[in-house]
């Protein structure tokens, strides 16, 4: 695992964290839905979108297949069983909790004064926890670790999952304990995964 982007995103977290701790979900949600303006709206609907296909399979295709390509074969095979993993990890444990927290209900069907975003269909229940922000902070932390050194950019990276999870909280599909579990699940199934690949040791 990336070293830089280890610090980043505990830092990163740990405000959550801390955030969660004093205001609270219900209360940070609201302020944040008081900063809402149309820009925003259509910026986080866009951003929301790196935690999707769209983002994801590039991505995933970029690390698996460009980034090792002058690399011998045992090489790529650990790339390719790193991210199956991890991904995997990354896509799953969250769904479980949503199986185990299935009623779960989402911002939208608590504070019945949101506003609806233009665009975007809404959900009610299975909040918990953020499949998107679970495997943006998988695939970031992916990559900050295994592409060419100067690509790696690891606050870049760090920012980018801290985008999606406010994002995922703007957008009313999320409370703020949601993203912050999420991201510690996505930084958890990434560290498995370069861990059984053999790439554990920080950088």
């Amino acid at each position: 695992m990336n070293k830089r982007f280890t610090y980043y995103f505990l830092i990163f977290w740990s405000i959550l964290s801390l955030i969660y701790g004093i205001k609270g979900s219900q209360e940070f949600h609201i302020a944040l839905q008081s900063l809402r303006v149309e820009i925003l709206d259509v910026f986080f609907l866009y951003a929301t979108r790196i935690g999707e296909e769209y983002v994801l399979i590039p991505a995933i295709l970029l690390m698996a297949i460009f980034f090792p390509w002058k690399q011998d074969k045992r090489y790529k095979i650990r790339v390719f069983y790193s991210l199956l993993l991890g991904l995997s990890l990354a896509g799953v444990l969250p769904q479980i909790g949503k199986f185990l927290m299935s009623d779960a209900l989402r911002p939208i069907a608590v504070l019945h004064d949101l506003e609806p975003i233009e665009g975007l269909v809404a959900s009610y229940k299975k909040s918990f926890p953020s499949g998107h922000t679970s495997i943006t902070v998988a695939w970031v932390a992916f990559w900050s670790s295994l592409v060419f050194p100067k690509l790696r950019v690891p606050l870049f990276m760090a920012c980018t999952a801290l985008t999606v999870a406010i994002s995922r909280i703007y957008l009313n599909m999320h409370w703020l304990h949601d993203v912050i579990v999420g991201g510690f699940l996505g930084f958890l199934s990434a560290y498995i995964g370069l861990w059984a690949g053999g790439f554990n040791k920080t950088s």
